[in-house]
């Protein structure tokens, strides 16, 4: 077995493993910022007694929601894509336009994970007002989709669909 099979495979087991982490982490993250919206307004409408931590929690589990869902459907290759132009290319173009679209990708969210790098100490220094946590918390999931993604852009472009057509298709409409 070659050293790039080798690869693949591993990197199509860390995908499978990371897919299935996010999208538990992103119920979770959707329980809790829907289980506090609704103890907020208990609290807030029915008790008249506000509870200054239910929206910050909101907040905090759409954070990880958003970002966790990203990566997910990124491996999953679900993102919504305008096909207008690659549709009417063949099949090898259309190939290499989805190899570079995915090494884009994969380069852009590698970025923004390197970036995240420099804040989260930044952000480790203030709290979070009512969940007496540190705003890290916030960024944390933005630098685990950009680790993330950016593997599964490695995988994708090292082991690309089987058929070429696929390569620059995100989800389609059709009618």
């Amino acid at each position: 077995m070659s050293a790039l099979a080798v690869a693949r495979a591993a990197l199509r087991g860390l995908d499978a493993v990371l897919l299935r982490v996010e999208l538990a982490l992103a119920a979770l993250a959707l329980i809790i910022a829907t289980g506090s919206i609704a103890i907020g307004v208990f609290f807030r409408t029915l008790l008249d007694d506000p509870l200054a931590w239910t929206n910050e929690l909101a907040v905090l589990g759409l954070v990880w929601l958003t970002f966790l869902g990203a990566s997910a459907v990124f491996k999953e290759r679900g993102h919504i894509a305008v096909d207008a132009i690659s549709f009417l290319l063949p099949a090898p173009a259309r190939r290499v336009l989805g190899l570079a679209l995915i090494a884009t990708m994969g380069v852009a969210i590698a970025i923004v994970g390197w970036h995240m790098l420099t804040l989260l100490p930044l952000q480790h220094r203030k709290m979070i007002s009512g969940l007496d946590l540190p705003r890290s918390w916030h960024g944390a999931p933005v630098l685990w989709m950009s680790a993330s993604m950016a593997a599964s852009a490695l995988r994708q472009f090292l082991d690309p669909p089987a058929d070429a057509a696929d390569a620059a298709d995100g989800v389609r409409a059709t009618g």
